[in-house]
């Protein structure tokens, strides 16, 4: 059913146009706003709160799991979760402008759509990575923790991710959460100062990407990146987009005349569709193996 589940949703959100009011980023920030209204968070939130309002949806979602044990009902909530938390419908959209403007050589209009999609400051060699890490925050990491952990490790991810970019512009830009449009980190101009979110993400995210460079070994150049995955198993101090970016560019050779605004974003994101297209294959050999349900 896991398998099932995946290739539905995977094939809805590539064929459909999903409104990004049934995006967790839209949905995330309702919640927040709902708890704001009470006065049950801020952005100086401590961490129990800060584990509390990632942990209570999905610990509610996995009693309705056992209340309702029933195939069909679990089938149905994992169709809803996965539709709501897997992909990027506006920085799709966004990406598809860039390279219109990159087309046109419109190097300036190329600099401010990447912002959209959180790119820092606009740097043309940056967009590539920032559109790995996207990818692996959209896609490969909530496939991994609904392998993990079902229903519920979708939901802890995904709360926990969105509410770091909404915590961050509360902290940096003093915006409500509703004003808020993009999916992705990185456009708003601030210190980098850590919040406790960023903590409890350097934890959720270490084991995923680790994952996720494993995919990149096997489906990109896999000694080069070898290499530089290695060394992350013992690295605790990287960031997860340090690490991920830095074994995707190992595992995806750019030739010098191909880093550009248009060569190389295109060749990271067909590694990192290579990439999810291996998870899938990943799933349904351990389905036939009865590994995963």
């Amino acid at each position: 059913m896991t398998l099932i589940s995946l290739l539905i949703v995977m094939a809805l959100e590539r064929v459909t146009s999903k409104s990004p009011e049934w995006h967790i980023h839209s949905l995330v920030g309702k919640y927040i706003q709902f708890l704001q209204g009470r006065d049950w968070f801020s952005a100086s939130a401590s961490m129990l709160s800060v584990l509390l309002i990632i942990l209570v949806p999905a610990f509610l979602v996995f009693l309705i799991e056992i209340i309702f044990s029933n195939g069909f009902v679990t089938f149905l909530m994992q169709l809803t979760v996965l539709w709501i938390c897997l992909g990027c419908p506006i920085t799709r959209k966004n990406y598809k402008r860039y390279l219109q403007a990159a087309v046109r050589k419109d190097f300036e209009a190329c600099s401010l759509h990447s912002l959209s999609f959180g790119n820092e400051s606009g740097d043309l060699d940056k967009v590539g990575q920032q559109l790995v890490f996207i990818n692996y925050r959209q896609y490969a990491a909530v496939i991994i923790f609904f392998i993990l952990l079902g229903i519920p490790g979708v939901i802890i991810y995904s709360i926990a991710k969105e509410l770091q970019l909404f915590m961050h512009k509360m902290s940096q830009c003093d915006d409500k959460p509703e004003e808020v449009h993009d999916e992705v980190m990185g456009d708003c101009e601030a210190d980098n100062s850590e919040l406790l979110i960023d903590k409890v993400m350097h934890v959720i995210d270490w084991l995923p990407v680790r994952i996720t460079g494993l995919g990149f070994l096997i489906v990109g150049h896999f000694s080069r990146a070898l290499s530089i995955w290695l060394p992350s198993l013992a690295d605790t101090q990287s960031s997860a987009k340090q690490i991920l970016t830095s074994i995707a560019i190992a595992a995806e050779e750019v030739e010098a005349d191909q880093k550009n605004c248009i060569d190389e974003p295109c060749i990271l994101v067909r590694l990192v569709k290579r990439n999810v297209l291996f998870m899938l294959v990943a799933v349904s050999v351990l389905t036939m193996v009865g590994a995963v349900a």
